[in-house]
């Protein structure tokens, strides 16, 4: 959420949406790295979750897995290589 007051003009409020819903990297390439993430042996659990989150944080809402889908890529990248 935004402080109250915090847009002031019409440029503040696209800079906002934009900084919001805008892709900073292409999501199918985030998608795939999702999709193909695995757990390292030596990871921990706390690193690897650490890390998984990252990635979802990174997607756009707009393009953001259901949680069920997360839970499938999670699942997924626990199993062997």
């Amino acid at each position: 959420h935004l402080p109250a007051g915090s847009i002031t003009s019409w440029a503040t409020l696209r800079d906002a949406f934009e900084d919001r819903y805008k892709p900073s990297e292409d999501a199918f390439a985030l998608l795939s790295r999702i999709t193909h993430l695995k757990k390292e042996a030596n990871e921990t659990m706390r690193d690897f979750v650490t890390r998984f989150n990252a990635l979802i944080n990174r997607v756009p809402v707009a393009m953001l897995p259901t949680p069920e889908n997360q839970k499938c890529f999670f699942v997924n990248a626990m199993s062997s290589k």
